[in-house]
């Protein structure tokens, strides 16, 4: 960098730095207002605030006018000159300098200068040149300590040119010039406040500093500008010294701060920052060169820009080495930090008069160039190389953005590193090829982020691309987040691995042939078109859901799922992977369709059965296979509504042929259940059908079993749903047997009349048609319910001798005969029956504890006798079901208390003899369960009253001897059995309701029993009682179930008959035991077996 310095080149003494205080105007040390008139330079002079310690302040505005240069606050002075309102300039140039010393040097105090310009009616006001803070580069080795500090404030729309706009002037500002001592600050604030300093770039001959603004020249430069303020400059050049100055006493500095909505920092060709620049200053025809120094900062936020033109200063000797751009930190011990922050704007391009040359580039000394939130772009204009280059490393503190537009490129060959992340914008090009770390992730919002190299893109970290292109160029990557609204993914020649642990949603596609890799345990749901990607995808963990197309080959691996409407190219579902019909993410509240192109191979499971939002099953999903299918004993999964052959459903359509084993699942979603013909269609083949279809678990809907079989006749490709037994050994369609040999017809006998052509033997039969109303398979389940309701309505029915178990007797002290006790009896029970189709075979066990106690007894007349008692107990029964048409059983299982009272009329208490009347009533209330085979079990409550009325007479017959009597009892009983179950829906939607509760039981009997004891038991109050009874008993209603309107019920219980046989006994005057069997016989196999165990305590 040359400098050829001339200190009186063609500017007056006042403006340069070699002032003559004795040839000067006077000093202004004042203060003053002026309003109207101009300014007399010559009596009050243009020197404001001049002088070792004087201080003097000026303001002219309203109409006031000047016509003469200015300098504030010189040579240890403190000065402020003010130029508002309409005050105006009246020539067509001025010069400045604002806190500035001159040749001498005998000053003491600091130098202090002050220059306001204010408002836009002060019009532009043009200076030939302009030091700020400035002391001349005489002053440049002094290691003195006064300071000298020059300020310009341009506010509110008020407008300063630098330089003429003609050919070798030398328009210039100089800020912090010829001491580190020296600072020099310049505040652009207010829209439409702007400095301008002229530059009649790009080619200035031997000119070129023309335009440039020096800041922290061997001193200490600061520029703000802030809210909408402006400036423009050929060339900006911050923090330097001469080539040979290593004996500063402070190195030189500089600080620009741009910042505020429309604040613009507008550079025509070059900013250095503590860098070596072009330069080309005259001075007294010395040659003199520059370098960078100390250290420089650029920050840049709050909507606020620096924008580079692209013009481009030459060397010395003119047009040969043209550059452009910015340039950091150029050797050792210089500093250079640019501060991208939040909305701040970096507007800069390659120059395409020096297309070889990077837009940005560092030199050897220390920089950081920090992406904290602001946005890096590319230039248009008319100079620009619609490209930007640079090897700089930058930092990413926070999420920035990098800008190219339309036809625009931004080639970053240096590395990007830090925990923030980048955002692409533009339609343009963004090609990223250093060693990159950024760990806040990557979004692309529009045109193409390229990577270059196989450590461009971040592996790791998060991609979200809403539009645009996310090109990876033939180089691997690892994504830990896919995710955005749209834009596109290529992936050619490269593998790309999304490993995320959270759900995300992609609305882009994937283009290209590499290899994609879900893994992960979360889902990606993908809801863009990529019918067109070639290449291989791969589901190894996690989920990966479709909503509209994905091509390619595609394998699901063991526990990863596949959720997809729409398209999907060939796909492999390997063991232990699923494949659902129906996105997850899709807003479609209907059924869908899957078309799987050219193959599905499965070795999983494919579900096509679907659910919408609320988990609600959703029937009618098609997955259509463009091609073959092969079934290597995998499985698949239907809701089907079941009920007739014209059932809603899901399907699986087949364009292709089949192969192989495939296991079905049918859930059943709220049929009712109803007679098939055809049966329910779920599989249509149209080529060769040679693959089987396995029905996988029970089909039940309703009342009824269905079966997956395979069609008949025309229909033998495909598979239906039927609720009657299939062939057990289902065969393909018996090719048409040949019509057999006909018998050659005779010839003809002469003259009788033709034999009939005799019909071929055996004559073939058309194809066979269903049997007219085959009879659908009944479940075992319905049987159970009504064992369940049988058994609450039973369980705790008993009679009088039940529970009596006595043998009168008299009281050997008293004489008074006594019946007060506390008693338990035990039941076992093991019933058989059949349903009233004969498909379900039902048997039972049961247990039931009961015990009671009189509470209070009295008689009227000295031979009757009243009981009055409570009694409560606790039963359960388990039983199973099996149908013996279609092998399935079924489970029961009941358990639960009663409580109640009895009442009892003996009519001859004395004798044993006469008439009796027997009451009872008792509370039930039970927990029922159902399990059915292969089916989730049901559970539900069941309580309601049951109540008996019980009447006989005894008769003694005749005895034998005093110990030992007969006595016959025929018996009358009427049971109520009102033990309701709740209303259940079975968990496949199933609506059961049981049936019989209200039934009335009477029972007709006659008992006949041997009262007595045996000799040795003389004296021993012992006595035996055994007996033998004849029952029949009829039920007015027959126990049952409703499963959807289909009735099941038990059949051979009408009428039943009934023996029982058993002993009662009183071992001493306080125990009393007694025992029994029964067995019941009814019709269509019913049959019921019984033992009773009681035990009394009498006190």
């Amino acid at each position: 960098m040359l400098i050829k310095i001339n200190y009186f080149s063609n500017i007056s003494a006042l403006a340069l730095l070699s002032f003559s205080v004795s040839a000067a105007p006077p000093y202004f040390n004042s203060s003053e207002v002026l309003s109207d008139g101009l300014w007399d330079r010559e009596t009050k002079g243009d020197i404001i605030g001049g002088g070792d310690g004087n201080i003097g302040n000026l303001v002219l505005k309203g109409s006031s006018t000047y016509a003469n240069p200015f300098s504030i606050g010189l040579n240890g002075g403190d000065g402020s000159l003010t130029i508002s309102e309409s005050a105006k300039n009246i020539n067509s140039t001025t010069y400045f300098a604002v806190g500035t010393v001159g040749t001498e040097n005998n000053y003491t105090s600091n130098t202090h200068g002050v220059l306001n310009l204010v408002g836009p009616q002060t019009g532009i006001i043009t200076s030939l040149d302009l030091h700020i803070g400035s002391s001349g580069i005489y002053d440049w080795n002094n290691k003195r300590d006064r300071k000298i500090t020059g300020v310009l404030n341009i506010y509110d729309g008020a407008i300063m040119n630098i330089g003429e706009e003609k050919p070798y002037s030398r328009n210039r500002a100089y800020i912090g010039f010829g001491n580190t001592s020296d600072t020099g600050i310049l505040n652009i604030s207010g829209s439409g406040s702007a400095l301008i300093i002229k530059s009649n770039a790009p080619y200035l001959g031997d000119s070129a500093e023309n335009g440039t603004l020096y800041l922290g020249y061997i001193g200490k430069g600061i520029i703000n500008i802030t809210d909408g303020g402006e400036l423009y400059a050929g060339r900006l050049s911050a923090s330097t010294t001469f080539a040979g100055d290593d004996s500063t006493a402070r190195p030189p500095s500089a600080e620009i701060t741009v910042s505020g909505n429309g604040s613009r920092l507008v550079i025509g060709s070059q900013m250095s920052l503590a860098a070596d620049a072009l330069d080309n200053l005259e001075v007294i025809d010395d040659t003199v060169r520059l370098k960078g120094a100390g250290s420089a900062v650029l920050t840049v936020d709050n909507d606020a820009e620096v924008i580079f033109e692209g013009k481009a200063n030459t060397d010395i000797d003119g047009f040969e080495n043209p550059v452009s751009g910015l340039f950091l930190a150029s050797s050792n011990d210089t500093s250079a930090t640019v501060n991208l922050n939040k909305n701040g704007f970096i507007t800069i391009s390659n120059s395409n008069l020096s297309p070889d040359e990077d837009a940005i580039i560092a030199g050897s000394g220390s920089y950081s160039f920090n992406l904290n939130g602001g946005t890096l772009r590319v230039n248009e204009c008319d100079y620009c190389d619609y490209k930007l280059s640079t090897r700089v490393d930058m930092n990413v503190l926070s999420e920035s953005v990098l800008e190219s537009g339309s036809n625009q490129e931004m080639h970053l060959n240096g590395s990007l590193k830090g925990t923030g992340g980048i955002v692409k914008s533009g339609d343009g090009l963004v090609a990223l090829s250093g060693l990159n770390g950024y760990s806040g992730g990557t979004r692309v919002e529009a045109g193409e982020l390229r990577s270059d190299t196989d450590s461009a893109f971040v592996n790791n970290t998060s991609y979200i691309i809403n539009s645009g292109k996310l090109n990876l160029n033939g180089h691997d990557l690892t994504m830990s987040h896919l995710s955005g609204r749209g834009g596109e993914v290529d992936i050619t020649d490269a593998n790309l691995i999304v490993n995320q642990n959270s759900d995300s949603f992609y609305g882009g596609s994937f283009s290209g042939s590499g290899y994609i890799e879900k893994n992960g345990s979360a889902t990606l749901y993908l809801s863009g078109d990529s019918k067109h990607y070639a290449g291989r995808i791969s589901v190894q963990r996690g989920g990966l859901d479709s909503s509209n197309a994905l091509g390619g080959k595609i394998s699901v691996q063991s526990s990863s799922i596949l959720s997809a409407e729409g398209y999907l190219g060939k796909t492999q579902v390997m063991n232990g992977a699923t494949l659902r019909v129906g996105s997850l993410y899709s807003e479609k509240q209907r059924p869908v369709q899957l078309l799987v192109d050219n193959e599905l191979i499965n070795n999983g499971n494919v579900i096509i059965s679907g659910t919408i939002n609320n988990n609600q099953r959703l029937v009618g999903n098609t997955l259509l296979v463009d091609g073959n299918y092969i079934g290597n004993n995998g499985h698949i999964d239907f809701n089907t509504v079941l009920g007739n052959d014209a059932s809603k459903t899901d399907r699986l359509l087949i364009n292709g042929d089949t192969a192989g084993t495939t296991f079905v699942h049918v859930n059943n979603i709220g049929g009712t259940g109803d007679y098939t013909n055809r049966g329910i269609e779920l599989i249509s083949v149209a080529g060769r059908s040679e693959g089987v279809f396995v029905q996988n678990g029970r089909i039940v809907g309703g009342a009824y079993e269905y079966y997956l079989s395979r069609g008949k006749g025309s229909d033998y490709t495909n598979w239906y749903l039927i609720n009657s037994k299939p062939d057990p050994d289902p065969a393909p369609e018996p090719s048409p047997k040949p019509n057999p040999t006909p018998t050659p017809e005779p010839s003809p006998q002469p003259n009788p009349a033709p034999i009939p052509e005799p019909t071929p033997k055996p004559n073939p039969s058309p194809e066979p048609s269903p049997k007219p109303n085959p009879k659908p398979v009944l479940r075992p389940e319905g049987s159970e319910y009504a064992t369940n309701l049988q058994a609450a309505n039973t369980l705790f029915v008993h009679r009088l001798h039940d529970r009596l178990g006595e043998t009168h007797y008299v009281d050997a002290l008293t004489g008074e005969e006594k019946v007060t006790s506390m008693w338990l009896r035990h039941v076992g029970g093991h019933t058989r029956f059949k349903d009233n189709s004969g498909q379900l075979n039902t048997q039972a066990n049961r247990y039931v504890m009961q015990l009671g106690g009189d509470i209070a007894q009295w008689g009227s007349d000295g031979q009757n006798r009243f009981h009055l008692g409570i009694m409560g107990g606790y039963a359960n029964q388990k039983s199973n079901t099996h149908n013996s048409h279609s092998g399935y059983r079924a489970d029961g299982s009941i358990n639960g208390y009663s409580a109640g009272i009895y009442g009892t009329w003996f009519q001859n208490n004395e004798k044993n003899t006469g008439g009796y009347i027997d009451t009872w009533a008792l509370y039930n209330w039970f927990n029922n369960r159902v399990s059915g085979q292969s089916l989730p079990s049901e559970s539900y409550k069941s309580k309601g009253v049951t109540a008996s009325v019980e009447a006989g007479y005894t008769w003694k017959t005749g005895e034998k001897n005093a110990r030992e009597s007969y006595y016959v009892q025929p018996v009358a009983q009427l049971t109520w059995m009102g033990v309701k179950a709740d209303e259940h829906r079975e968990t496949n939607g199933t609506r059961v309701r049981s049936e019989g509760d209200g039934n009335i039981q009477s029972r007709l009997g006659i008992r006949a029993f041997i009262k007595g004891h045996s000799v040795i038991d003389e004296g021993k109050e012992r006595m035996f009682e055994p007996f033998v009874e004849l029952n029949w008993l009829h039920n007015t209603r027959n126990f049952g179930t409703s499963l959807n309107g289909i009735h099941v019920e038990q059949a051979g219980t009408r009428n039943i008959g009934e023996i029982k046989a058993g002993v009662e006994s009183k071992l001493n005057r306080n125990i009393n035991l007694w025992g029994n069997v029964a067995q019941q016989i009814g019709d269509k196999g019913y049959s019921d077996t019984q033992a009773i165990l009681g035990v009394k305590y009498l006190f």
